[in-house]
């Protein structure tokens, strides 16, 4: 962040409103028109994003949602949160996305949603997860928090599902430190989750004193501030930038790279995908945690892939359903991926992977 940010947050500061506003609809309309959708409702953060989400589209107690068994833990979270059961399915290695076969066995008379995740902005697919979704008639919540700057064909991702949601916590593509987006085409879900993130009152009344502590319906805080609309407002402005340095950056590690034995990259069509981290797979679990320890030794940090959730003690279950989800989880790493990084860091970054796996 620089002088943009502190622009823009003095004028919050100046206006001596800081709840949620002018500011807030700024942003939100931004992110709306930049994804390609008629409404966004800014809230706290990704994960609230979800919970709001699942509660709009009516999921409740004694209900299942499909869940990508890797993905990180906000997601099946969000859906015990809200009284459902997150039904962990496999993912396909080669896009590290829900398997659709898989789905499809997984599908009981207690389904009521399907939660895909673009996983690092590679799209879904949702062409067929929709079809899928449109003969069991299931809600469809799409987790697009790596996702912005990402298309499905022509579409951005997100935007193709009942509600899809963005996160803007501190590593992402654009930041307002915390806070998540909710997208949508359907103006009663629109509707619902103001709803629910603003105390359960119906859209319009604050502005009414009479009506202002009519809650017609269940709602909780999960409102944003002016001051992180204003962060976010300077840092859109700024994604255009930051989606082609993503790009180059992944091409860079992908050219010094993909030919280095041990190493494999997912297929990554950079015309349509901005990936959020540079990402790669190691061919052993082994491999990759003195990987991490030799890049440590020469001060350069690394992030491994989430865990897979079958293996959270909240979720535990046999390795056996999920080998593709535990094959990755273990042997997925990301590299350093700031949009500071200069040329010759990256460079730096590769010429000490390539001398541990000659050494190894």
């Amino acid at each position: 962040m620089n002088n943009d940010e502190k622009k823009e947050l003095n004028t919050v500061i100046d206006s001596g409103w800081f709840t949620e506003a002018a500011k807030t609809r700024q942003f939100e309309k931004m992110i709306a028109d930049f994804v390609g959708v008629k409404y966004a409702c800014a809230v706290t953060s990704g994960t609230t994003a979800l919970y709001v989400g699942l509660k709009a589209l009516g999921i409740g107690r004694g209900d299942e949602v499909i869940v990508p068994d890797l993905t990180f833990v906000a997601g099946p979270n969000s859906v015990e949160a809200i009284g459902a059961k997150p039904i962990l399915v496999d993912i396909e290695q080669d896009s590290l996305n829900l398997d659709l076969k898989k789905i499809k066995q997984s599908i009981t008379k207690r389904t009521r949603a399907i939660m895909p995740v673009d996983f690092n902005g590679r799209a879904v697919d949702i062409k067929n997860i929709t079809e899928l979704a449109n003969q069991h008639n299931l809600s469809l919540i799409e987790d697009a928090a790596h996702g912005l700057g990402c298309f499905y064909d022509k579409k951005h991702v997100g935007t193709m599902s009942d509600i899809g949601i963005f996160s803007f916590s501190t590593p992402k593509i654009i930041t307002t430190g915390q806070g998540g987006m909710i997208v949508t085409n359907n103006k009663k879900l629109y509707e619902k989750c103001k709803a629910v993130k603003d105390f359960g009152r119906k859209s319009g009344t604050k502005q009414n004193m009479r009506m202002a502590f009519d809650h017609p319906t269940i709602g909780y805080n999960f409102k944003f501030t002016e001051f992180q609309a204003a962060i976010g407002v300077a840092q859109m402005k700024k994604l255009p930038k930051r989606i082609i340095k993503k790009k180059e950056m992944f091409k860079k590690y992908h050219d010094l790279l993909c030919n280095v034995k041990g190493i494999s990259f997912v297929k990554t069509d950079l015309n349509k995908i901005t990936p959020w981290m540079i990402d790669f797979i190691l061919d052993s679990k082994n491999k990759k945690n003195k990987l991490i320890n030799h890049l440590k030794k020469n001060r350069i940090e690394t992030r491994i892939f989430y865990p897979s959730i079958h293996k959270l003690n909240p979720y535990k279950a046999s390795d056996k359903n999920y080998p593709n989800s535990s094959y990755i989880s273990d042997n997925g790493l990301w590299l350093p991926s700031s949009v500071t990084l200069k040329d010759n860091e990256i460079d730096l970054v590769c010429k000490k992977i390539k001398n541990f796996i000659n050494q190894n």
